[in-house]
């Protein structure tokens, strides 16, 4: 005879109060990121950005305090010590003039960083001012703004530089990074007309413009917030690149005075002993390379990870 199963009250009361309290908990949620944390997520996964941002760091560092560095003075040169071998005294090497190559490299990072930082925000907060306004208001204005734009993206950087260094009286820091953002902001402008356009056509504007916010408002609170990842791409990129204007510009000798330290002045002083003695030209052109593959290697990174491709990945 089949035995018949008899449960216990007790335990049936239990697994129906537990039903209830497992049915009542919510299901785990993710959280979902913002665009800079979803591209910080993706970033430090990059041996690249590792690589170059510990570089980067590194250059700040000594551009920062060269004086942790070396102890010399990059103006005491002594002609006795012309062309002097690498060793205690001189780690690199002193070139033609008695001059201490590892000093002049560790002065003129602060140089070349100074400039390719200052013209790249420069570069960067003009072009984005000019090409929201595109952008944003249209019609004539954008008209107007882009055959202007496109006059200066007609002007080669490095000739109208030339030019515009030969008028200037006077030459330091400061006027070459004015120079360098006067015919630098054309593909600054273009990029952030664009992302502009783009986002003007969002919900979220034509409900910002239905309440009646202004157009300021506007831009500050929808528009910039948005074309905020092409921009950051931009100025990361342009810094190596403004840094190889600055040295093409010293290497002709009409950029930075020819009492600050440069690593382009360096590379034209060696060339003229490059025979006899190449590494007066190669130390600083070291240097000079991997500084802007250092900063071109990280906005790579940088564009990866806020590209529409990485994020399919």
């Amino acid at each position: 005879m089949a035995e018949l199963l008899v449960m216990d009250p007790a335990d049936t009361a239990s697994e129906v109060a537990a039903e209830p309290a497992a049915a009542a908990s919510p299901p785990a949620v993710r959280r979902s990121r913002s665009t800079l944390g979803e591209a910080w997520h993706r970033l430090r996964r990059l041996w690249s950005f590792w690589l170059s941002g510990a570089i980067v760091a590194f250059l700040l560092l000594v551009a920062a305090w060269p004086n942790l560095f070396t102890s010399r003075d990059p103006h005491h040169c002594l002609l006795q010590d012309s062309r002097a071998p690498m060793g205690v005294e001189f780690p690199l090497g002193a070139d033609f003039q008695g001059c201490d190559i590892f000093t002049t490299i560790v002065y003129g990072t602060r140089a070349s960083i100074t400039v390719g930082l200052l013209a790249a925000f420069g570069t960067t907060l003009l072009g984005t001012v000019i090409g929201v306004v595109a952008g944003y208001f249209g019609g004539v204005v954008d008209a107007v703004v882009s055959r202007i734009t496109d006059i200066f993206f007609a002007i080669p950087l490095i000739l109208g530089a030339v030019v515009a260094m030969q008028v200037v009286e006077e030459r330091n820091v400061l006027t070459l990074t004015a120079i360098l953002m006067f015919f630098g902001w054309t593909s600054t402008a273009r990029i952030a007309r664009s992302a502009t356009i783009e986002a003007v056509t969002k919900d979220y504007v034509a409900a910002a413009r239905t309440l009646g916010a202004s157009h300021l408002r506007i831009l500050l609170t929808h528009v910039l917030p948005n074309i905020l990842a092409p921009l950051i791409v931009v100025v990361t990129i342009a810094i190596g690149g403004l840094i190889a204007a600055e040295a093409s510009l010293s290497y002709l000798s009409i950029g930075l005075p020819p009492d600050v330290p440069s690593w382009g002045k360096a590379i034209a002083d060696g060339q003229t002993v490059l025979k006899a003695n190449p590494g007066i030209l190669l130390w600083p052109a070291g240097a000079l390379t991997a500084t802007v593959f250092a900063f071109l290697t990280l906005g790579e990174a940088v564009r990866g990870a806020f590209g529409p491709r990485s994020a399919r990945r």
